[in-house]
């Protein structure tokens, strides 16, 4: 078992330059083959998990905060809409900052 971990280390290092000609700005980690599909993949559940675990919670409890302001009387209401605008506009900041 060893030996094929070793051996494993040796494939590995094979597409690297030998220590002497390696400049002293070498990174091993740089020079490894990412597949950009992978990185998008990557980054779009991070996205729709940051949308559903952070940005949609706080939207909801920020709604519900603005509307027991304006229900208390702290905030104003809006002579025709009521406490719609005011609503609506604090929902829309956390789903627009997540993403």
């Amino acid at each position: 078992m060893a030996s094929a971990s070793a051996r494993g280390n040796q494939d590995k290092d094979a597409h690297f330059p030998p220590p002497s000609k390696q400049s002293l700005l070498f990174c091993p980690k740089s020079k490894l083959h990412i597949h950009r599909a992978e990185i998008s993949k990557i980054m779009r559940e991070c996205q729709e998990e940051s949308f559903w675990k952070r940005a949609l919670p706080f939207s909801l409890v920020s709604m519900l905060v603005t509307q027991g302001l304006v229900y208390q009387g702290y905030l104003a209401a809006n002579s025709r809409f009521g406490s719609l605008p005011k609503v609506a506009r604090t929902a829309s900041l956390p789903v627009r900052n997540a993403k």
